[in-house]
């Protein structure tokens, strides 16, 4: 149930927070990366489009872990929090 990028959507930058578009083959998701969640990724806080880019693959990690555990919101969003990148660290090891 792995989610990856869309090759037809692009991330984007929407009121602050990063929107990148991506499907698990089943469905298309939007994953939404709140600006703290950007910033607080590395070092130092930037919650610019390269930022987003470039920390793609770990938020959809991140969202692939809440949708296996039934923690997906309403019409196929999943929110990325800054909390939600801490407990999947810490997860990871």
């Amino acid at each position: 149930m792995a989610l990856s990028m869309r090759a037809d959507h692009p991330p984007f930058l929407s009121d602050e927070n990063g929107h990148i578009p991506m499907t698990d083959d089943t469905a298309d998701w939007l994953v939404i990366v709140t600006r703290e969640a950007l910033e607080g990724v590395a070092s130092p806080a930037d919650g610019s489009m390269k930022r987003l880019t470039e920390y793609a693959g770990l938020f959809g990690e991140v969202a692939t872990y809440k949708l296996e555990h039934g923690r997906a919101g309403e019409e196929e969003t999943i929110w990325v929090q800054m909390e939600d990148v801490i407990e999947w660290r810490g997860i990871r090891g």
